[in-house]
């Protein structure tokens, strides 16, 4: 990393976060810029589309010293979607996205989910290691304060549940959590070639995916959730971002 980034904005912000930050604001407005349609309004109020924003930041503005915090954010991204939506709850992303006018056939609808959750993943922290680069643990509270005030300025609380369709949201923000903080450990465990400690921590990740994905009544659970919201029109095209989603009482993390 060179000592002054390309673009900077202030004297000394040896990161260049100051652009972070005015992309950050600038996809927070787009919630409320009602002359978008309800669809792109609803996917730029996504998380992994703020994340896909940064990544191509990074690359037209050469923002290289990015790399460590959008490998974390991308880990936080991958595994929050994976607990997120386990159990085939992406299909009902995929029939909210149908709500909207883009029908999509399931496996254009995995493959779509693969490109912008697990290909950015890989290709960053493969990147990192390769060229032996560590991630200060510091990149892993900057994702965490980013992506909850995401959750809060969208939906004004943890539960995104609004934002895309019912899920466990608990264990979700637990996923994404364990994911951020241990990345680091992470690639430090590729580049010194430490395979037994890389898999160790790797499997320490899975713990809350593993532990949704095997719970054997949370899709129905979440699926009845998304019948209701449909059933009362809280979960179809027409400012799907300012409607609230009712919640059954449930008592799954």
């Amino acid at each position: 990393m060179s000592p002054q980034p390309r673009y900077q904005l202030i004297k000394g912000d040896r990161y260049n976060l100051a652009v972070g930050v005015l992309a950050a604001f600038a996809l927070a407005i787009t919630k409320d810029l009602k002359a978008l349609p309800a669809f792109a309004r609803w996917q730029l109020n996504a998380y992994t589309n703020w994340n896909l924003t940064f990544i191509a930041l990074r690359v037209l503005l050469q923002q290289d010293q990015w790399d460590p915090f959008l490998a974390v954010n991308s880990m936080g991204v991958f595994f929050g979607f994976r607990t997120a939506m386990t159990q085939r709850l992406d299909d009902n992303m995929r029939k909210k996205i149908a709500r909207y006018g883009l029908p999509l056939p399931r496996p254009a609808f995995v493959a779509a989910d693969h490109f912008v959750h697990t290909l950015p993943t890989l290709l960053l922290v493969g990147s990192l290691v390769r060229q032996k680069r560590r991630v200060p643990q510091m990149n892993a509270l900057f994702s965490l304060v980013l992506s909850t005030w995401f959750a809060f300025r969208q939906g004004a609380k943890l539960d995104s549940s609004e934002i895309y369709v019912p899920h466990p949201w608990r264990r979700t923000w637990l996923a994404i959590a364990t994911s951020l903080l241990a990345t680091p450990a992470l690639v430090d465990a590729l580049i010194d070639n430490k395979r037994r400690r890389g898999l160790l921590i790797f499997l320490g990740m899975l713990l809350p995916y593993l532990s949704t994905r095997l719970d054997p009544k949370l899709r129905d659970t979440y699926n009845f959730e998304y019948a209701v919201a449909t059933a009362r029109g809280n979960s179809g095209a027409t400012d799907a971002d300012e409607k609230k989603i009712p919640r059954s009482e449930s008592s799954f993390i």
